[in-house]
């Protein structure tokens, strides 16, 4: 599998509310960051299904647009915009990936909602 190839995998679960293809593509020990925090405000893959699993639950109409990729190595730079997402109207973000194994082991999250 490609870097691209793992986070279209991450991409189509999550436009699908499909948690299990969704979490496929991380890492067991993942870590997600909002850009500039230290800490994440998410460990690991059971934590990411809690998460998700919610926001997809609440969110029936759930879509992202990639408005734009960079791939360099093992990480990738995704532009996006998200719709459909309770309680927002429209998200733009930036998210940077990093890889490894085959898998997202930290992402980093850049927002600006409408």
């Amino acid at each position: 599998m490609t870097p691209e190839t793992t986070i279209q995998t991450q991409v189509q679960g999550y436009n699908s509310r499909d948690i299990e293809l969704f979490a496929s593509a991380h890492a067991e020990d993942v870590e997600l960051y909002n850009f500039g925090e230290a800490k994440p405000f998410c460990v690991g893959k059971a934590k990411l299904r809690e998460i998700y699993g919610a926001i997809f639950q609440e969110s029936p109409n759930l879509h992202t647009e990639i408005l734009n990729r960079i791939i360099m190595g093992n990480t990738v730079m995704d532009h996006e915009i998200v719709t459909g997402r309770k309680g927002v109207d429209k998200l733009e973000l930036v998210a940077i990936y990093e890889l490894e194994n085959e898998k997202i082991a930290r992402a980093y999250f850049k927002r600006r909602g409408w």
